[in-house]
């Protein structure tokens, strides 16, 4: 039986030790914080039933992560410990909390939605159904991660997390967000943009969405309508907000590779 734990692990070291490559003793230990940080969301992630917020999709997220720290080492000449610690904290728990069980509190069919509040998950749904909760969630997860206190800005995160859903029309003004609000939407948009599987993604993303009632249906009015008129939304809604993390990327091979296959479906 494979472990598909076990190779995202696998998959996920080897894009950290080719994309890291200065070793001072800060980074030797930022990295194995990072490690632990993504040997914590990939198991809880092989228990997603979402269909867009996988295992899989945790694991695309955090490597174009590390490729963004890599074009950053390129342009600036260096990434600092904290840079590299907030950054993948939120790339890596962003999405965490859709996953049922993930929380301490949640039981069975009751999921903790706040300190002192529980909803009711039916077992008909995916786990999707909890999209709406989702950042609030994951906020109550990384509080109660007791390394993570002393490793990462959680103030940071929390807000990263936040603005990291791009499925909201919420506006915030340029001047309140932070540089790792940017990059955390940017790398979950270019995450979906520059899938292999692009098309088959769309559709689980759109089905999930649907699923948590957050389709605005204003804009898009079945799947067949999302489908049609994505291209479009993106070009107008989100690349805007992906536009220096392009040319970012671009810095390095393998950012220019994602972004070639993010453009090759556009």
């Amino acid at each position: 039986m494979i472990d598909f734990t076990l190779v995202a692990k696998q998959e996920f070291e080897r894009n950290l030790t080719t994309s890291i490559e200065y070793q001072n003793s800060d980074v030797i230990h930022s990295m194995d914080i990072v490690r632990n940080m993504s040997l914590i969301a990939f198991t809880r992630f092989a228990k997603s039933s979402s269909l867009y917020f996988s295992l899989s999709h945790a694991l695309s997220a955090s490597i174009i992560g590390l490729q963004v720290l890599n074009a950053m080492r390129c342009r600036y000449g260096v990434v600092r410990p904290a840079q590299m610690l907030n950054l993948m904290a939120s790339v890596l728990f962003c999405n965490i909390g859709i996953i049922r069980g993930v929380l301490d509190g949640d039981d069975g069919d009751r999921q903790r939605v706040s300190d002192d509040k529980n909803t009711i998950v039916d077992n008909k749904f995916t786990d999707s159904i909890l999209w709406i909760h989702k950042s609030i969630r994951s906020k109550m997860f990384i509080k109660n991660i007791s390394f993570l206190d002393t490793n990462v800005n959680l103030e940071i995160v929390s807000r990263a997390i936040e603005y990291s859903d791009f499925s909201t029309n919420e506006s915030t003004s340029e001047g309140e967000l932070g540089e790792i609000d940017k990059y955390a939407r940017a790398i979950q948009i270019i995450t979906l943009m520059s899938d292999q599987n692009y098309d088959r993604r769309l559709v689980e993303f759109y089905l999930s969405l649907n699923e948590a009632g957050l389709v605005d249906e204003t804009i898009f009015s079945s799947l067949q309508d999302f489908r049609d008129r994505w291209v479009q939304y993106f070009w107008e809604r989100l690349f805007p907000v992906v536009g220096e993390e392009i040319l970012l990327l671009r810095e390095t091979n393998e950012g220019r590779n994602i972004v070639s296959q993010m453009y090759s479906q556009l």
